[in-house]
C-alpha cells in the first residue's frame, strides 16, 4: 500500500476514534474531553481530503473552505459562550453554501428525474421545522431562514454525487433538524438529543467528505499507465 494511502486511511481511523471519544464524553458529561475533541473534527477531515486530492481544484478548494467554516462553528462558539448559537449557525451556513457549490456540478452531470422528487420531503422537513421554530429563533430568524434554505439545497444536491454523499447530506439534514428543535422549539424534549446531534453530524460530515473524495477524478495513490499522460478536466 502506498504510504500516502496508508496515511489517508489512518486519518479516517483517527477521525472515527475522535468521534467515539467525543460522543462518549457527551454521554458521560465530560465537558473538558468534549471541548478538546470537537475542534478536531474538521482538521482531521481536511487532512483526509488533502492526502487524497492530487492537486488543488475547484472542488477541493470549496470543500476546504466548507471545512474551515465548519471548524468555526465547532470551535469558536466555545470561546464566546454568549454568542454560541450565532457563531455556530453562521459557521455552518457558510459550510453548507460551499458544500452545495461543490456538489452542484455532480448533480448536473448525473441528473436523474427521479431525484427531483427528493425536493418534496427535504423541503417539507425544512419548512416545517422553520415554521415551528420561528418564534423561538428571535433575532436569529433571518439567519435561521437562510440556513434552512442552504441546508435543504445541500441535502438535495448531495443525491447527485454517490451513495456516500447522499447519506451524508441526509444525516446532516437530520442533525441540523434535531439541533434546531433543541434550540428554538419551546417545550421540545428529545431523549439523548445532544448525543444524537453529534452522532448524526459527525457521521454525516464524514460520509459527505468521503463521498466527495471518491468523486475526485484521481487520487494521490491512483497509478497512471506507463507512458500515459493524465489530463484532468473539472468545471
Amino acid at each position: 500500500m502506498p504510504p500516502i494511502r496508508a496515511a489517508h486511511l489512518a486519518l479516517w481511523g483517527t477521525y472515527a476514534l475522535t468521534v467515539l471519544v467525543n460522543v462518549a464524553a457527551v454521554m458521560a458529561g465530560a465537558e473538558i474531553v468534549r471541548d478538546i475533541t470537537q475542534p478536531l473534527f474538521a482538521p482531521l477531515l481536511m487532512a483526509a481530503l488533502l492526502t487524497a486530492a492530487p492537486r488543488r481544484s475547484r472542488t477541493s478548494t470549496l470543500l476546504l473552505g466548507g471545512l474551515l467554516c465548519a471548524w468555526v462553528g465547532d470551535s469558536l462558539g466555545q470561546l464566546v459562550p454568549g454568542l454560541a448559537q450565532q457563531v455556530t449557525v453562521a459557521g455552518f451556513l457558510g459550510a453548507l453554501i460551499l458544500y452545495a457549490a461543490a456538489l452542484a456540478p455532480h448533480w448536473v452531470r448525473t441528473r436523474d428525474p427521479m431525484r427531483y422528487a427528493l425536493a418534496i420531503p427535504y423541503g417539507a422537513v425544512v419548512i416545517g421545522l422553520f415554521v415551528a421554530c420561528a418564534d423561538g429563533a428571535g433575532s436569529l430568524l433571518p439567519v435561521v431562514a437562510a440556513y434552512a434554505v442552504a441546508l435543504a439545497t445541500m441535502a438535495f444536491l448531495s443525491a447527485g454525487g454517490n451513495g456516500l454523499t447522499w447519506s451524508g447530506g441526509t444525516l446532516f439534514l437530520l442533525s441540523s433538524s434535531l439541533l434546531a428543535m433543541d434550540w428554538f422549539l419551546p417545550g421540545a424534549s428529545i431523549a439523548y438529543s445532544t448525543e444524537l446531534v453529534m452522532l448524526t453530524y459527525t457521521i454525516g460530515h464524514g460520509l459527505l467528505i468521503a463521498g466527495m473524495v471518491r468523486l475526485l477524478p484521481r487520487r494521490r495513490w491512483t497509478p497512471c499507465a506507463p507512458g500515459a499522460a493524465l489530463v484532468i478536466v473539472e468545471s
